[in-house]
């Protein structure tokens, strides 16, 4: 037994799909599946019940799945444990966020200490968020969504306010407040409802009783204040994302409520962290921290 026939196995039971297992290990599904049989000959047990194209572990399966699993924990962690003693100030750091204001601001100043390191910014998807939690894919997620898993610690790092966004030209402008009950025929702008923060904005404009026009949808989040800057139309603004300094638009104070959220950071438990990794958890405590000072 040895560890490509394991990884085999370990990819396979992730799928429970010989084709798909196979496209994601870039060999051919007759090369896996010899590799399989072989395996269990070699093992003399069978791994998997067989029905068609599916399969599924038996309990043989579920076992060596689990202790299969601590094995490659134990590996990547020691490539971990490796590349942080070649170095602090190179190496990858990966996170996982939906972000992108917060994730922009934090990693240009992260960058001035951190030049050599190569970023990688990871759509923080149902997916990619398990692939964070289980199989410590990962080193460090940002998020707005409090999890509670064995494998992770969630790290609270700043309350952050929602404003009302509008263009300077509305009459609502005039003012620093607004209550949401005597908004009278405007448009909003924001994500679709698939996305988080539009959902949390949603819940709290019903718990209020109001209840917002959305003329535009959109993907990217960026795309919503060049929208509002052009005069189309208000949106949901959090507090990272506000520019006091923009000359065409107006972030307003909402009356109806406390309408916070909170960012945060998940960080592994069991997972062996780099330099570098702990360098940007510290560097993320820093950057909050001094949002706070101004406030």
């Amino acid at each position: 037994m040895d560890l490509n026939k394991l990884k085999y196995f370990y990819i396979t039971a992730k799928f429970e799909n010989m084709s798909l297992a196979a496209k994601d290990l870039l060999i051919s599904q007759p090369a896996l599946s010899k590799a399989i049989t072989n395996l269990e000959a070699e093992l003399e047990m069978d791994l998997f019940f067989r029905n068609g194209k599916h399969i599924s572990l038996n309990e043989n399966g579920r076992f060596l799945f689990k202790e299969v699993e601590r094995v490659f924990t134990v590996i990547r962690n020691l490539e971990r444990g490796l590349e942080a003693r070649r170095g602090e100030g190179d190496g990858n750091l990966s996170i996982v966020t939906t972000l992108p204001y917060t994730f922009t601001n934090i990693i240009d100043l992260f960058f001035d200490e951190y030049p050599h390191v190569k970023y990688q910014q990871v759509p923080l998807s149902k997916e990619n968020l398990q692939q964070f939690i289980e199989n410590d894919k990962y080193d460090v997620c940002i998020t707005t969504e409090k999890i509670e898993h064995s494998n992770v610690e969630w790290v609270p790092l700043f309350e952050e306010e929602i404003f009302l966004t509008v263009p300077k030209s509305y009459k609502e402008a005039k003012t620093g407040t607004i209550d949401l009950m005597e908004l009278r025929n405007i448009s909003f702008i924001g994500l679709t409802d698939q996305y988080s923060f539009r959902q949390f904005t949603d819940q709290f404009c019903k718990s209020v009783g109001y209840t917002p026009t959305y003329q535009v949808e959109v993907e990217e989040a960026t795309t919503i204040l060049q929208m509002v800057k052009n005069g189309r139309g208000a949106a949901f603004t959090p507090e990272t994302s506000v520019n006091l300094y923009e000359d065409k638009i107006k972030h307003l104070k909402i009356e109806n409520g406390k309408f916070t959220r909170t960012i945060g950071l998940l960080k592994h438990r069991y997972t062996y962290p780099t330099k570098i990794s702990e360098a940007f958890v510290s560097h993320c405590h820093s950057y909050f921290q001094g949002i706070k000072k101004d406030k």
